[in-house]
């Protein structure tokens, strides 16, 4: 639709919003216009303009244009998008076509001017004969020499034709009467038209008559592009032009305009392409929006639902407290309800007593005195007892960092460059342990890290090895924080020679883009023997797994001298993903506990022993499978 584009200069909705009293102050003062051509700017303002005919059931777009519902809305409607024919605006519908409102009050406009259209063509058709008279005298003149004609009208019905009377020059057509008077009235341009006998060869004649000398057309002049006669020829206005035959220049012209008509012919299927690749195009980048709008809603939704089931339970814990609170304060206005009765049934009681008789008196006095004193000590213990509600210890909550985070949310964006940390790297005789340091900036979002590495000989030949290493959210900083953790990413790269240099670079990467590549790190392996860092061992028999974390077994820790100043570290991650490691420090003991595993899964368990000066040893692997939880 969108050919239409540029011819409408109209805004149907004015038609309805022009309502007010300036309005009609101003087309008082407007000079008066011709009926017709009123009309013309009335047909305009009610026309649609993608069906040119009246609004049938007109709806408004977002942007106040009006269409026809039905099929020139419904046309353009693609996927909740409408582009208006006559701003180009993409507009989005959210409730798709039946949302969009109905313009009633322009509905009643349409519906009123066909009436006064109908009523002032009823009133033409009786004036109509007025105007054919000018024409009745001009075919009664001829007559005669018409009753024998065989030529037969151009315009009428192809089954019942009637015979011509006149022919056009100007139009190259023959006309019977009826159809003559419909189209050659008494109205500019037609009333110039030249007029003749009716002629078999008006249609397929090439020349005409001169409009000066009145005679044959039978020359061409290329210098002025126009066809002369041969007294034309002579006069001042073409003399010395270059001259051919009219039937000459037909051809050529014919041949040349038939040339561009092709080369337009292709131009516009060029055009055509382009217009369907460029729709498609459209499309392909509205769907594209669309899905990025569906990743949008549905990570806010799952924040939402996260924050959601933070205050469900801390609503529910809250609850909880209220409940043992409620009882323990309950219970002890029961308790004190009991001793309060029973203090004011004794207080009567003793009342009643000391106006009885002497005898009957001293009978119940030492029995009554003992009540009394128990009495008095229940309710002197059962004494008001405030509870610390006021601060409800442990049941705080602070959500500034969260929402800081929550602040700072944008589009995910790049990482940072990373970098190794040379200081806490170290080597064996086949492996290199790179220590990666945490991303400068805590929002940095990585999904994998890209280790390129190459030996001196693969230097020289310009040949380089790429270990890739995954990172999960769980191993990010915002992720859960484990005990002992350090927080750095540790890499392995191990098969490598022995006593041979290496060259490490690193980068990050993730949805968004890959960061640029780290400085070059040199490093080169042990001897073997070199090392003297005893080899740790990790015995598999004396692990234990539980649902959430993993209990390793290793005396290496205390087999070493505080002297060796050897350094042991567990790392650990699930088994089969190649994704970093995570790291746990290591002091003195022979077991040692790692928390916050995914119950049911295998995770690799390794440990690492170096020293200062960048030497390591790296125990055996196991693989330990947590306990369904």
């Amino acid at each position: 639709m969108q050919e239409f584009g540029d011819a409408f200069l109209f805004s149907p909705v004015s038609v309805i919003a022009t309502n007010g009293n300036h309005a009609f102050e101003h087309v008082r003062a407007a000079p008066a216009k011709s009926p017709v051509k009123a009309q013309m700017e009335v047909d305009s303002d009610l026309q649609c303009p993608i069906c040119l005919e009246l609004f049938s059931y007109p709806i408004i777009l977002p942007c106040s244009h009006v269409l026809c519902r039905s099929p020139c809305a419904e046309h353009l409607f693609d996927f909740n998008f409408i582009r208006c024919p006559v701003c180009r605006d993409n507009c989005y519908v959210s409730g798709g076509i039946g949302s969009l409102p109905r313009v009633i009050a322009l509905e009643n406009i349409i519906e009123r001017y066909k009436a006064d259209r109908t009523s002032r063509e009823n009133t033409n058709d009786r004036n109509k004969s007025a105007d054919s008279s000018f024409l009745d005298a001009s075919l009664s003149s001829q007559s005669d020499v018409e009753k024998d004609s065989s030529i037969l009208c151009n315009l009428c019905n192809s089954v019942s034709k009637k015979k011509a009377k006149k022919s056009c020059l100007d139009c190259n057509v023959s006309y019977c009467s009826n159809c003559l008077l419909l189209t050659h009235q008494k109205k500019d341009p037609f009333n110039t038209h030249e007029l003749v006998s009716p002629r078999d060869d008006v249609s397929h004649s090439v020349t005409g008559l001169c409009s000066k000398h009145s005679d044959q057309l039978s020359l061409f002049c290329k210098d002025c592009g126009v066809p002369t006669c041969t007294l034309c020829k002579d006069s001042s206005l073409h003399k010395d032009h270059f001259m051919i035959t009219i039937e000459s220049a037909y051809t050529d012209i014919k041949a040349s305009i038939d040339k561009n008509l092709q080369k337009l012919g292709v131009s516009q299927e060029k055009v055509t392409s382009s217009l369907q690749h460029q729709r498609d195009n459209l499309k392909e980048m509205q769907q594209k929006i669309d899905r990025k709008r569906s990743e949008i809603n549905a990570q806010c939704d799952q924040l939402l639902a996260e924050i959601e089931n933070k205050r469900s339970f801390f609503l529910a814990d809250l609850e909880y407290e209220e409940r043992i609170r409620q009882n323990e304060q309950e219970e002890l206005i029961k308790v004190m309800e009991r001793i309060l009765g029973s203090s004011q049934a004794l207080y009567s009681y003793t009342s009643e007593v000391l106006n009885e008789d002497v005898s009957e008196f001293l009978e119940v006095a030492n029995t009554l005195s003992e009540k009394l004193v128990k009495a008095t000590a229940d309710c002197e213990t059962a004494q008001f007892q405030p509870s610390d509600c006021d601060v409800l210890p442990g049941k705080l909550v602070d959500f500034r960092k969260e929402r800081n985070v929550i602040r700072e949310m944008n589009y995910l964006l790049a990482p940072e460059t990373p970098s190794i940390d040379v200081t806490r790297c170290s080597r064996s005789e086949d492996t290199v342990v790179l220590v990666l340091s945490p991303p400068r900036n805590l929002h940095d979002v990585i999904d994998q890290y890209e280790i390129h590495y190459c030996s001196e000989e693969q230097k020289s030949l310009e040949i380089e090895d790429t270990l890739i290493v995954k990172n999960v959210q769980e191993d990010r900083l915002l992720g859960k924080i484990v005990p002992n953790c350090s927080g750095v990413v540790v890499v392995l790269v191990e098969n490598l020679c022995k006593s041979t240099t290496y060259y490490f670079c690193v980068s990050a990467s993730n949805q968004s883009g890959r960061s640029a590549n780290s400085e070059v790190v040199q490093c080169t392996t042990l001897l073997p023997g070199e090392s003297v860092i005893p080899a740790p061992v990790i015995v598999e028999s004396l692990c234990r797994p539980f649902a959430t974390s993993v209990q390793i077994y290793s005396s290496s820790p205390q087999d070493v001298a505080a002297e060796q100043h050897i350094s042991h570290f567990l790392l650990y991650r699930p088994r089969g993903q190649s994704r970093a490691w995570k790291t746990l420090s290591l002091y003195g003991r022979q077991d040692h506990r790692v928390f916050g595993l995914i119950a049911s899964t295998d995770y690799e368990f390794v440990i690492l022993g170096c020293n200062q000066r960048g030497e390591c040893q790296v125990s055996n692997r196991v693989v330990i499978h947590t306990e369904q939880s």
